[in-house]
């Protein structure tokens, strides 16, 4: 319910001081200078003191904020009748969501609102000039959240370190915070993981032996160092596999700086998203190496996702040959390792998962021999290999007109939608502020207004994350020739191979589909489709 205007003002003093404020360090600026200015204010009116609220480091982009939400609290509870700030910006630099506590949440609950340096007092009906005010507000956030990021972009780029939060086995130099050194404590720890992954070892296997020695996990490593406790109490010291994977993946233990694999949406919010690897800035040789060349790239040829733990041999964390790689023609679901002794003999091969788990009613057995599919696989490679070694060009030319008939069509498909979104995102923000302007001149009721800005703020959040996934998989499209490239050179290296190796596997196929047993005219078969990576099915 409105509360009635009144003389006798309970006052609640807001500061804030954002990090993206340049000038945060100059006394105009600082905390203890808004909170003594608006202090004396408030004497000099003859008012009462409430409370004071304090936000420090936080952007005025949001409005999630502890102190902002504990004084909304407090008004919404009758505690606070004027709201006093050192300028508009104090309050928010969101235009949209300023105006809404300016112009709708303060009326409502009775409350004045002053920000002293932009002459603004909302019991001044002359106070047009204020949403335009906002809106500038807005613009600065916006235009320094650019320089920002521009800056810190030309900072990587000459592989300067950008982040808060070091690699596992590395440390800021003491000398030049934007430099990595190896640290003294946890440098062999990652050296070890790359030897022991090297030497065969499962990523599994690696991460029983760190917790049996009780070696402390990155993630809490970093708060011990800080003496602190983890901020998410549920974060376990323990190694994962993914854990140990992540890391192995990593070029900065190659003595490479990788940055920008994470960016943020939008200057509006704190959320990140991740990077096409396209867009990742990597500099060479800024730091010094944990790993040689060597055991670095006999690394990356054993680096493996395992998705399905059934798809290992045994606990011992032994990857079948063809772990991950087969699928279900029928279910899509994955073919897991098995083993038998069958007439004194020992029978090893592949059935669907979907079947073990669930019985025939849910799907066959999808049963295959180790023996048939290497075979299948070996003859398979060995023959396009000879191809490749034979006439590379005509190859290359015949996958990509493969590639094309799907793609070029999918592309044009893309990029209408990419086109249709954009534009769809330039009308929407053309109704929002029409839509604002509306509601300022009391044209639109508040809870129309409300429904309709969180319906276009859903909407444009929704189109802008269309746009990123369509934007790579336009990446990937393009990028075609050089992948078939690719394969193919990698392909001509097995013309002669004696027999499938697991690396083999993985740098040239993306999955094998097999089908279940058919008797056709008295003899059994079976189809095994081989879908290689980049270019799919030959046949």
């Amino acid at each position: 319910m409105m509360k009635t205007k009144t003389d006798n003002y309970d006052v609640g003093i807001y500061c804030r001081l954002s990090r993206d404020d340049n000038n945060g360090s100059s006394e105009s600026m600082s905390i203890s200078n808004q909170r003594e200015m608006l202090k004396s204010y408030v004497k000099d009116k003859g008012w009462s003191i409430n409370d004071i609220y304090i936000d420090d480091g936080y952007s005025g982009v949001t409005f999630d904020r502890p102190e902002f939400k504990r004084m909304i609290a407090d008004i919404e509870a009758g505690k606070i009748n004027l709201v006093i700030t050192k300028d508009l910006s104090r309050l928010g630099r969101n235009y949209i969501q300023t105006g809404q506590y300016t112009d709708f949440f303060f009326p409502r609950y009775g409350v004045r609102y002053i920000a002293v340096n932009d002459n603004h007092d909302s019991e001044d009906i002359d106070n047009d000039i204020t949403p335009f005010k906002n809106i500038l507000n807005e613009m600065y956030a916006k235009d320094i959240s650019k320089k920002v990021k521009s800056a810190r972009k030309t900072s990587a780029k000459q592989g300067k370190f950008m982040g808060s939060v070091t690699p596992f086995g590395y440390i800021k130099n003491p000398l030049n915070k934007y430099q990595l050194i190896p640290d003294e404590e946890t440098a062999p720890i990652m050296q070890r993981i790359f030897k022991l992954f090297a030497d065969g070892n499962a990523a599994r296997h690696i991460a029983d032996i760190l917790n049996r020695e009780s070696v402390s996990s990155p993630a809490i490593y970093y708060y011990n160092k800080l003496g602190k406790q983890h901020p998410n109490p549920k974060v376990s010291n323990t190694w994962t596999s993914a854990t140990i994977m992540q890391l192995l993946r990593n070029e900065v233990y190659l003595g490479n700086m990788v940055q920008g694999k994470r960016a943020v949406t939008s200057f509006k919010t704190k959320e990140r998203h991740f990077t096409d690897p396209s867009e990742w800035i990597i500099v060479e040789g800024t730091h010094d190496p944990l790993v040689d060349m060597e055991t670095w790239e006999a690394v990356q040829k054993r680096t493996v996702v395992v998705k399905h733990q059934m798809n290992r041999v045994c606990h011992t964390g032994e990857i079948s040959l063809f772990a991950g790689l087969l699928k279900c023609s029928d279910c899509g679901s994955a073919l897991v390792f098995n083993t038998k002794n069958q007439h004194g003999k020992k029978y090893m091969g592949y059935k669907c998962s979907r079947y073990v788990q669930h019985g025939k009613y849910i799907c066959s057995i999808h049963s295959v021999s180790l023996e048939l599919l290497e075979e299948t696989i070996l003859q398979d490679i060995q023959h396009n290999a000879k191809l490749a070694v034979s006439d590379n060009d005509r190859l290359i030319k015949r996958l990509m007109c493969l590639e094309k008939d799907g793609q070029e069509e999918k592309r044009l498909i893309l990029e209408r939608k990419m086109r249709e979104a954009q534009n769809r995102i330039k009308t929407v923000d053309g109704l929002s502020k029409k839509l604002f302007e509306d509601r300022y001149a009391g044209n639109v009721p508040d809870n129309i207004f409300k429904n309709l800005m969180n319906d276009y703020e859903n909407e444009q959040n929704e189109l802008e994350a269309n746009i990123d996934g369509w934007k790579l998989e336009l990446a990937k499209i393009t990028s075609a020739k050089d992948n078939i490239s690719q394969w193919v050179e990698n392909i001509s290296k097995y013309t002669e191979i004696p027999n499938i190796t697991r690396p083999v596997l993985l740098e040239l196929i993306d999955s094998i589909t097999v089908s279940e047993k058919q008797v056709v005219n008295g003899a059994p078969q079976q189809e095994i489709i081989i879908n290689y990576k980049f270019i799919g099915n030959l046949k």
